[in-house]
């Protein structure tokens, strides 16, 4: 009788798990296919680049002949992409899971509009270059992992890079856009670490981090500041956000060797409420502190 059980259960377990790996299945396919004409297309990810770089101070031909590493590329790749356009000769793609879905790349690249694609990228390479590079990517009609293999770019996931890097050769580009703040904040300074350790002599990073609750973060962005420490798990973390607020970045990065770094801008949310409790656990030096939701870094080598 028990060997019956233990059997139904396991049944059951397995059951469980294959419904929630087909839902997840589902969800990606779902979700990359809204990004692609949305949030990630090629376009946006273009000017968003383009934007980053001149805050950044960076001038004509910055990525050309370059390695570059993305963190967190996600379910598509087109921050990667841009990097392509820009000349780089290598674009690692990384991301702690799996989520890559190519059959919705290319979706990504044609729903695009290809001048406000010349338009932003051409202050860093010569615009005919980056249009035949463009003509290049949208004559694919599936941009699978070994045509992107074959244009220079790789993807590598699952790999976590506060363990390793994806590769012995020194990196001159790293960048990240709201990904930081779902590093457990155990592992943030052994991330950052590793990442200084892999750049070339003139190598830069940016990294985009987004300060807020995630789990709602328009209109909750605060919520998360509630939760006490041994509440507040790696997962929790991961999902929702580190906690971690400005000040506390500026003290990692200014604590790391041969980085020279600085803020080139930080947004406040401003019309949103604080909880009435904020746990001790939360570090910060005043009520700004807590309201800053995004903070751009650039990192250079030194």
């Amino acid at each position: 009788m028990k060997n019956l059980v233990r059997s139904l259960i396991d049944e059951r377990t397995k059951s469980i798990i294959k419904s929630f790996e087909l839902y997840q299945v589902l969800y990606n396919k779902m979700h990359s296919s809204k990004l692609a004409v949305a949030g990630k297309r090629l376009d946006i990810c273009a000017n968003e680049i383009a934007i980053y770089l001149l805050q950044s101070g960076k001038g004509k031909y910055v990525l050309r002949d370059k390695i570059c590493l993305e963190i967190g590329s996600g379910w598509l790749l087109t921050h990667s992409l841009v990097f392509y356009l820009l000349g780089a000769k290598k674009v690692y793609a990384t991301d702690v899971s799996p989520l890559l879905q190519p059959e919705n790349i290319f979706k990504a690249v044609c729903k695009s509009v290809d001048w406000s694609i010349l338009d932003s990228l051409s202050t860093f390479e010569d615009r005919e270059i980056i249009h035949l590079r463009l003509k290049k990517l949208l004559s694919f009609k599936n941009l699978s992992l070994e045509v992107l293999q074959d244009l220079g770019i790789e993807y590598i996931a699952p790999i976590d890079l506060s363990q390793k890097l994806p590769s012995k050769e020194k990196i001159d580009f790293i960048f990240s856009k709201s990904v930081l703040e779902h590093v457990p904040s155990d592992d943030v300074v052994p991330l950052l670490e590793n990442l200084v350790s892999s750049l070339s002599e003139d190598g830069f990073m940016f990294h985009l981090i987004h300060l807020v609750d995630h789990k709602n973060s328009d209109e909750k962005p605060f919520d998360f500041f509630v939760y006490q420490q041994e509440a507040y798990s790696r997962e929790l973390q991961s999902r929702w956000g580190n906690r971690i607020r400005r000040s506390q970045w500026k003290n990692i990065f200014a604590n790391l060797k041969h980085l020279d770094f600085k803020f080139v801008f930080e947004w406040s949310c401003r019309d949103k409420e604080l909880p009435e409790k904020i746990d001790s656990s939360i570090q910060y030096i005043d009520e700004e502190d807590l309201r800053i939701s995004h903070i751009g870094v650039v990192g250079e080598f030194i």
